[in-house]
């Protein structure tokens, strides 16, 4: 019997290691929060969505609705931690501590969601269609805004090569 992998393992992966250096590239987190914010995007699913477009591996309708159900529940906890930090934020500099600290837990339970993502990735999902098309239309992201989302993974690509 071989024992089970740590979970630590689990959470230092390709999609979160892509997701920290996409996200922290230019303009590209304005434009992710722009979207939760304005389009109700969950940022997780959109940086998936990036990395999957970056190799050019398109997706299937199927395999967005088992990603987008399987982080439903963490999605919630997100949310209120989102929430919790926002509301301590705007309390600052009194609550520097305690919204530092929000903003780890915040981001560990994103770590959670993209290591979720990076399983399914695994799985084969014979894909039809552009990930950035397939959640522009499943959030109602306008084509402007789509197409600004590829020219930020094109930028991105770009840099990195």
């Amino acid at each position: 019997m071989t024992r089970p992998e740590p979970v630590s393992s689990s959470l230092e992966n390709p999609l979160w290691a892509f997701s920290l250096d996409f996200y922290g590239h230019a303009e590209v987190a304005p434009f992710l929060l722009q979207c939760q914010d304005r389009y109700g995007a969950d940022v997780c699913l959109l940086l998936w969505a990036s990395y999957r477009e970056l190799d050019g591996r398109p997706l299937s309708e199927e395999g967005w609705r088992v990603a987008e159900r399987g982080l439903a529940p963490r999605r919630h906890m997100i949310g209120s931690v989102r929430q919790l930090r926002r509301w301590v934020g705007s309390m600052r500099p009194h609550t520097e501590r305690l919204y530092a600290w929000c903003k780890r837990g915040e981001l560990r339970l994103e770590q959670r969601q993209l290591a979720a993502l990076w399983r399914i990735e695994q799985e084969h999902w014979p894909g039809e269609r552009s990930p950035l098309v397939l959640a522009g239309q499943q959030y109602g992201i306008p084509q402007k805004d789509q197409a600004r989302w590829a020219g930020l993974i094109s930028d991105y690509r770009a840099v990195t090569k």
